[in-house]
């Protein structure tokens, strides 16, 4: 038995509930973001009621979503992604800010779309403030 501070305490962290919790992230508009997004989609997904598999997928289909809107970006724009997590769902939304009506997203049936549309339940085309937008949604293991 031990009483006091252990090894290791000032690395343990209390869970978050991801529940509460709403990620927004502004990235540079460049293939070289996609990294850092795939991580924190990981980290946030990670947390969820999604079985390993479901993480993975998710990451691989953000990706690919990311690289379709940053196809058409306009140099010195944001690569903006929400990630919205609930008992039933996480949901994520990737646009490029400053994008405008002008930015195209690559018709469905490429082989992006299959990767995106493989991985996750549900996947559509938006508008997040004037910008086409790619929203994706995998279910909990709750559901």
């Amino acid at each position: 038995m031990s009483v006091g501070p252990q090894v290791g305490d000032q690395y343990r962290k209390e869970t978050v509930d991801p529940h509460e919790t709403t990620v927004n992230l502004g990235l540079p508009a460049d293939p070289g973001s996609i990294g850092v997004l795939r991580a924190v989609v990981a980290s946030v997904a990670s947390r969820m009621a999604l079985t390993y598999e479901g993480v993975d997928d998710l990451r691989i289909a953000a990706a690919e979503a990311a690289a379709l809107v940053l196809s058409s970006a306009p140099e010195g724009s944001q690569l903006c992604v929400d990630l919205l997590p609930s008992d039933e769902e996480l949901r994520l939304t990737i646009w490029v800010e400053g994008a405008g009506g002008s930015a195209t997203i690559e018709e469905r049936g490429s082989l992006a779309w299959r990767v995106i549309e493989g991985l996750t339940d549900d996947s559509a085309v938006t508008d997040v403030h004037g910008s086409p937008a790619i929203e994706l949604r995998l279910r909990t293991i709750r559901a």
